[in-house]
């Protein structure tokens, strides 16, 4: 009885079964898509920070070898100024030696060998100032080299920089997703405009004015005085010096000079003779105008001297002629930022783009697989915009220094420029805006 009863109930399970399998399949494929479409958004966003950031590193490596070429430009500028004052300080001191030398062999006892020395240091100087003029052209010669490297480096209008900077991103795409690409146009760029060539009279006066502040003691002053003025009576001898970047722009000039003043009182008046006893001048370029530079003080104190130290003939010149180079020494056209970056108290360049993959490229059930749904399975493939993924991000070029954060200088804050190479990359946040034009781009009201 309870078999025929069992026999009678057999396999009325199967199509609930069935109907189960249909619901489990369902599922299956929906956490496939899922999983998938989660896996490859996950990977895009990744390549797409990857290639925002790799470009960020771009920039502020370019604006960093800016700024390192910067300032070895103003190096070489020192370098050129300390030859140029050498050589005037030089033909000073020879000038001064046979001027001095013939008259000291009054003095008892030492007279003979101090002219003898003096003898040593005239033709020692005349040795030294060839070779401080040959100094001349290399500096320069690095200066032309460094200012040119800029030019190659960014071209006309960043288009090089530009370029080499869409090369990159497409490899780091590919690197990270064979089958991604980056827009060619970025949804924001400031890079573009944000530096540019320093190339007229007051744009260059900025470098000049850096390195007009970083002459030493030596190339701003080799003043003294030895003597006794009493009364308006006694001798006095002064020296006066200096080393002068002419118009902060246009190239190098120094004068050295050393005077006996003689004091005496003449009719009821105080009177003063000037008695010139070392002169010597130098200079990186010719027919520099440098009416308005007295050198410390030589063409005021010392005026008969400082005459004989730019006397037509040369005598007195510790170049003659100029050395020959490619600029004379003077500031080239550099690399700096634009007016715009430079009147920004935080200047900062952002650049935005965005990554895309097509839709047959991606691992799912409705791009690349195999397996195809249909029917109703179709509400489970993932539809996808534009039949398109994307993917956007943002990095931001920052200038920051090392030490910001470490209380060193309390109060203080360190403007943006291309003279220190403190430029450093970050991701960013979106703004309304940019997340809008990348739906735009996608073609669609709303980003999938």
């Amino acid at each position: 009885m309870s078999t025929n009863e069992s026999i009678r109930q057999g396999g009325q399970v199967l199509p609930l079964a069935a109907i189960l399998l249909v619901a489990v399949a369902a599922t299956l494929l929906y956490m496939f898509n899922s999983g998938q479409l989660v896996q490859e958004k996950l990977r895009l966003t990744n390549t797409a920070d990857a290639v925002a950031y790799s470009a960020g590193v771009f920039e502020a490596r370019m604006l960093n070898y800016d700024a390192y070429s910067n300032r070895a430009i103003v190096a070489n500028q020192i370098a050129i100024g300390q030859a140029v004052g050498l050589a005037s300080w030089a033909k000073y001191m020879g000038s001064a030696a046979g001027n001095i030398g013939p008259y000291l062999y009054l003095i008892p006892g030492v007279g003979p060998a101090l002219q003898t020395a003096m003898s040593h240091v005239e033709s020692l100087m005349d040795v030294l100032t060839p070779a401080l003029a040959a100094t001349v052209p290399l500096h320069d010669a690095a200066i032309q080299a460094l200012a040119l490297s800029q030019q190659a480096m960014h071209g006309p209008g960043d288009v090089l920089a530009l370029a080499n900077r869409l090369a990159l991103m497409q490899r780091i795409a590919k690197a990270n997703d064979p089958h991604a690409t980056v827009d060619p146009i970025p949804i924001s760029d400031d890079f573009a405009g944000f530096t540019h060539d320093h190339a007229s009279r007051e744009e260059r006066r900025r470098m000049g004015r850096i390195v007009n502040a970083s002459r030493d003691a030596f190339l701003q002053s080799r003043n003294w005085d030895f003597g006794l003025v009493v009364l308006c009576t006694g001798i006095e001898l002064r020296k006066r010096g200096g080393t002068e970047l002419i118009d902060l722009v246009d190239g190098w000039k120094s004068m050295d000079t050393l005077s006996a003043h003689h004091h005496r009182i003449r009719r009821l008046r105080c009177r003063r003779s000037e008695n010139p006893l070392g002169y010597g001048s130098a200079f990186s370029d010719d027919g520099l105008a440098d009416g308005a530079y007295t050198y410390s003080g030589s063409r005021t104190s010392n005026p008969r001297a400082s005459r004989r130290a730019e006397t037509p003939a040369g005598i007195a010149s510790g170049f003659d002629p100029a050395p020959h180079t490619l600029g004379g020494g003077a500031i080239p056209t550099f690399r700096e930022l634009s007016g715009r970056a430079l009147a920004a108290p935080d200047p900062v360049a952002g650049l935005s783009i965005r990554v895309t993959k097509q839709a047959t490229d991606l691992r799912f059930s409705g791009g690349a697989s195999a397996v195809q749904p249909t029917g109703r399975l179709q509400l489970f493939d993932g539809a996808l915009s534009g039949r398109q993924a994307a993917a956007v991000s943002r990095v931001e070029v920052f200038f920051e220094r090392p030490d910001s954060g470490n209380g060193l200088h309390p109060g203080r804050t360190e403007l943006g420029s291309l003279f220190n190479p403190y430029w450093q990359a970050r991701l960013a946040p979106l703004s309304a805006t940019e997340r809008a034009e990348a739906q735009l781009r996608q073609g669609s009201a709303q980003l999938p």
